[in-house]
């Protein structure tokens, strides 16, 4: 598998020699499906993927499962991949879809999001309303008390729905992420948070540095929307699996 560690170094915003104590600004998908819940392709083919486009890190937030990132912490320990793997998982609330990301322990399902988000907080996470406003998305349509809204999502025909929930975030002040929400390895990096963090991939910026920038507001965006081709196989795929489902099991996928 193609970057590992020793490397060239990366242009862009990132190729510069920094200080001590200087920040960097550091590429990340943080929306992404593997098949360890509804998406096509395995976790390596993903990894691959986040390589090529030269990203810094991902979050694999797989429906209501860790496994996408356990696995994805596995080979990239393994194979000593330069690439940051965030634990994260798109938690299915009672509402609607949640990203929690820092998780190690996986959120119970069918909560409210004010108790979805409480229980993230509590082991040192932070939670993402993910498209909020996206018709037949398991949008929750308001914005919780959250640490940031996904204000950037790849899978769109028109972008009223990222307009929309720009608008809500901005008056509320909350902080702006993309993500691809790719399901399946070819779109990952559609959706790009830039996270301006303490140190680079090269010294030593973790986990709790990129969450903490989050936090803070200290994010940009760079999105490109998703080819409509894929967006309607997709699609198509959707109500295939939602035609399929069993009656009691409607709250996951997409």
């Amino acid at each position: 598998m193609g970057r590992k560690n020793g490397g060239r170094e990366r242009e862009k915003s990132r190729g510069k020699v920094q200080s001590p104590g200087e920040r960097g600004h550091l590429r990340f998908d943080l929306h992404i499906h593997s098949s360890c819940s509804d998406g096509r392709d395995g976790v390596e083919a993903i990894l691959e993927a986040a390589i090529e486009k030269d990203l810094d890190g991902i979050a694999i937030t797989d429906h209501d499962t860790l496994e996408g990132t356990f696995q994805a912490e596995a080979i990239v320990r393994d194979k000593k991949i330069d690439l940051l793997v965030i634990p994260g998982v798109e938690v299915s609330t009672s509402d609607g879809h949640l990203l929690a990301l820092g998780m190690r322990e996986l959120p119970p399902k069918g909560r409210s999001p004010e108790e979805t988000i409480e229980f993230v907080h509590h082991r040192g996470g932070i939670a993402i309303v993910s498209h909020p406003y996206h018709l037949f998305r398991h949008a929750m349509f308001r914005i919780p008390p959250c640490d940031a809204v996904e204000v950037y999502n790849s899978k769109y025909i028109f972008g009223i729905a990222n307009w929309w929930a720009k608008k809500r975030a901005e008056s509320l002040g909350l902080p702006m992420v993309a993500g691809s929400d790719a399901h399946m390895a070819k779109t990952v990096g559609l959706g790009v948070t830039i996270v301006e963090a303490e140190g680079d991939r090269k010294k030593g910026c973790d986990v709790p540095a990129i969450l903490d920038a989050i936090r803070a507001g200290r994010v940009e965006i760079d999105g490109k929307k998703t080819s409509p081709s894929v967006f309607v196989g997709q699609m198509v795929r959707w109500v295939k699996r939602r035609l399929l489902r069993r009656p009691n099991d409607r709250t996951n996928g997409d």
